[in-house]
């Protein structure tokens, strides 16, 4: 194999299968399980909500940077059909947790149909109220990030 193959990111995941599945696992378990906390063992409202978050994230992420959606789904704010198309859960169920997530304080609605996180003092409520959570997650984020270090 040349040295160039080497560096495609599917030969190194394959050559480092098990250490990679074994990090990512680690991460994705712990995660699910305190999401799990955070949003009452309901995966469709975590969907949810993950998926208003990302259009955020990536757009505050851009700021400054000459950066590109390549993929074309984040470029216009999640409305209930985005969400529902995307996700694959029904338009009246992304319905009810967009509603029960703006109960919690977690999402509000601007303009008709538009979804973004709530922010309190420019902070989004979950990192707020959650701050054990957002802290275990923060932890947990670098150390995936530095098992993984030597791959990239």
């Amino acid at each position: 194999m040349s040295q160039d193959e080497k560096l495609f990111p599917d030969t190194i995941v394959q050559e480092n299968y098990v250490t990679f599945q074994h990090e990512f696992i680690e991460f994705l378990v712990a995660q699910l399980i305190d999401f799990r906390k955070v949003f009452n063992g309901d995966l469709d409202e975590l969907l949810v909500y993950i998926f208003v978050a990302r259009y955020y994230l990536r757009e505050e992420r851009a700021r400054g940077q000459d950066h590109q959606d390549q993929d074309g789904y984040w470029a216009a704010p999640p409305t209930l059909s985005r969400i529902s198309e995307f996700t694959g859960i029904p338009r009246e169920t992304v319905r009810r947790k967009l509603i029960g997530l703006q109960n919690r304080g977690l999402l509000e609605k601007v303009d008709h149909d538009k979804w973004r996180p709530t922010e309190k003092d420019h902070v989004p409520v979950i990192r707020s109220e959650y701050e054990e959570f957002w802290a275990r997650e923060m932890r947990r984020l670098v150390k995936l990030v530095r098992a993984l270090k030597p791959y990239a």
